[in-house]
């Protein structure tokens, strides 16, 4: 049997065993049944690493299994695409998962809501302005809100054999539409938003209604196609009082959305993941054959929920999913840009690899950083036999808060097992305290760490009391583990100003992003073009003479995109534009071209000449079907 059939074959048992308990232990019972197959699997570690992912299985089984073919032939049933893809966002993009299709549930209820006429005429009427518009809108506002207030569990069959047009028509309106514009309000995203609007209800509506002889109102059926139209057509309208512009329907196109636009912003993630566990860099690399840290995202999610001063909100985790989610776009771009700049790779990428080195760098360490380790060595034994609490002290919070269950029993050998994780530890926050007050020095990250900091303190117990080392601290602060605060004099950017005071600022990195992209396409097509390199032999690096050009051509590109961006920000396309260097390029026959010493083969030549002309996408997809192999560590090669 293959990997695809075993895992399907676990998957559609785990989904049985769900349909087939009640209600109330249903759930469980999923759980136990995946603990049963995770036990026969063998040593098939590709396998292993998907199994021990808990939520990852149940998301596959309970949620997206039963959406019907549309979903099923995706990649997120790939064994070798989930176990690649299990390491910075997964946690992230399986909550997206549920709460989509925990809109399509709600949109498809039974509850009591308008028929789409009467919706319909209300959607024109909010274009209006005066008090019949504001009422209209005052009106769409409340049918908002009992569509996200309603509790009735629908199923979701009555999708089954739209999906498909639903994918093609968002895969149609939003294809012209930038990146980092979908879910924003911005103009061009508006105005398609719109037309899918229109085109999603007439389409469903020709499904549903029009191909039926029935009347809508003798026919339960049809009424409730009618108002599943109406609800559909009330979500995917903007509200003015909204933060941000609704998204399309759950479909392939959303999830390739979705995970697309989590990885463009990847550092930017596992920096946040970085301030919710110490061990996030390490505990994979000292513990090569556990599972409990493959993915971030899903240890910061589990950090927050299990969090040692007990976050009670019962859907903490969605909330804090939708908080990061609504500013990937914007604060978590600017994070990400900021941590992708070539000082900060090499501050992130110098942590020690393996124990060894972990030892080497925690021998250099000065003494008191050796007596903090002694006096945590000693608490955490003391805490384990349960004769004491923490006393206060570096290090001693970040044990609080840490997945890395270190009071467990199995724990024998403090050599192996205890002892190079705290000293991990102290050397995260050694490096923290380095870079991260740099880093939020940034008004805009200072932001955004202080509106997480101001969502994780809703979701606490209100008045709750909780002790911190030898004191008491309440639930109207929190703190993180590296205990690392906004410099003085940093004013952080707080959502109630970030679109007014920064808004210009955003919408240039989110072009600068873009073309960053490009410019690293192009890089990465070139270096491994067999023209360019050096020698012959597979590895060869660039020649010379390529190189010096390549970086001077990179250099230029980013210059000119400066500019342009310029020239957009201030609506004036002449600004800054020297003619003299708008000049026409043409790429010369080979009859104009130097004799070279060594002719090309021919396939070489057509090989070239059929990407001049391409882009940067197009040219790294052909690349990639050449000899050449294109490595993931190549993507980084533009700073």
């Amino acid at each position: 049997m293959s990997e695809e059939s075993g895992l399907s074959a676990i998957l559609e048992g785990i989904l049985q065993a769900h349909l087939s308990s009640p209600n109330d232990s249903s759930y469980e019972s999923a759980k136990a049944k995946l603990a049963q197959e995770r036990s026969g699997i063998g040593r098939n570690s590709r396998l292993v690493k998907i199994l021990s992912y808990e939520k990852l299985i149940l998301v596959l089984s309970l949620v997206l299994l039963p959406l019907g073919r549309h979903f099923r032939e995706r990649r997120e049933f790939s064994v070798v695409w989930l176990e690649k893809s299990i390491e910075t966002a997964m946690g992230l993009y399986l909550r997206f998962i549920v709460s989509q299709t925990d809109t399509m549930k709600k949109l498809a209820s039974d509850d009591d809501f308008p028929d789409y006429k009467t919706v319909n005429a209300t959607l024109e009427q909010a274009d209006d302005d005066g008090p019949e518009g504001a009422e209209a809108q005052r009106q769409i506002g409340l049918w908002r809100m009992q569509i996200t207030n309603s509790q009735d569990i629908s199923d979701l069959a009555v999708f089954d054999d739209v999906f498909d047009k639903i994918d093609t028509c968002a895969e149609e309106v939003f294809s012209t539409c930038i990146h980092t514009d979908i879910g924003e309000k911005t103009n061009a995203y508006l105005g398609a938003l719109k037309r899918y609007r229109h085109k999603i209800t007439t389409i469903l509506r020709k499904k549903w209604l029009e191909e039926s002889n029935d009347a809508i109102e003798a026919n339960d059926v049809m009424r409730r196609y009618d108002k599943i139209t109406a609800r559909i057509a009330v979500w995917l309208s903007p509200q003015d009082d909204a933060r941000n512009a609704p998204i399309p329907l759950l479909s392939a196109w959303l999830l390739e959305y979705a995970w697309s636009s989590l990885s463009v912003v990847k550092e930017g993630v596992i920096e946040i993941c970085r301030w919710f566990e110490p061990l996030l860099e390490y505990y994979p690399a000292l513990h090569a054959k556990s599972h409990e840290m493959d993915d971030k995202s899903e240890v910061m999610i589990h950090n927050v929920v299990n969090h040692v001063v007990r976050i009670y909100a019962p859907d903490a985790d969605v909330q804090l999913c939708h908080f990061l989610w609504e500013r990937r776009n914007s604060l978590i771009l600017h994070l990400h840009n900021a941590m992708s700049t070539i000082s900060q790779k090499e501050t992130q990428q110098d942590r020690p690899k393996d124990m060894v080195q972990v030892n080497i760098a925690f021998d250099k360490l000065p003494g008191d950083e050796k007596r903090v380790f002694e006096q945590l060595l000693l608490s955490m034994k003391n805490i384990s036999k349960g004769n004491s609490r923490f006393s206060q002290g570096r290090g001693t919070y970040a044990m609080c808060v840490t997945k890395w269950r270190w009071r467990d029993k199995t724990l024998k050998n403090a050599k192996r097992d205890i002892e190079p994780l705290v000293k991990a530890v102290l050397l995260e926050l050694r490096k923290a305290r380095e870079y991260r007050t740099v880093i939020l020095a940034d008004s805009i990250i200072a932001g955004l760490r202080k509106q997480l900091e101001h969502i994780l303190v809703q979701m606490m117990k209100p008045n709750s009391h909780f002790r911190l080392s030898d004191k008491f601290a309440t639930s109207t602060m929190w703190q993180w583990w590296d205990d690392i605060e906004i410099p003085k004099g940093v004013t952080p950017i707080m959502s109630a100003n970030i679109d007014e005071a920064f808004k210009s600022k955003l919408q240039q990195i989110q072009l600068e992003q873009r073309d960053q992209d490009a410019i690293k396409e192009l890089v990465t097509y070139v270096k491994h073009m067999a023209c360019a390199q050096a020698t012959t032999e597979k590895d060869s690096a660039l020649n010379s003479e390529v190189a010096k050009t390549l970086d001077a051509l990179v250099h230029a590109l980013k210059s000119n995109s400066t500019r342009l961006h310029d020239c957009d920000m201030a609506m004036d396309p002449d600004l800054s534009c020297d003619v003299r260097v708008a000049v026409p390029f043409k790429i010369p026959k080979t009859k104009d071209q130097i004799h070279a010493t060594i002719l090309e083969p021919a396939s070489s030549k057509r090989h070239r000449s059929t990407t001049v002309s391409e882009s940067p996408g197009a040219m790294k997809k052909r690349a990639r079907s050449s000899p050449f192999t294109i490595s993931d560590s190549d993507e980084d090669l533009v700073g």
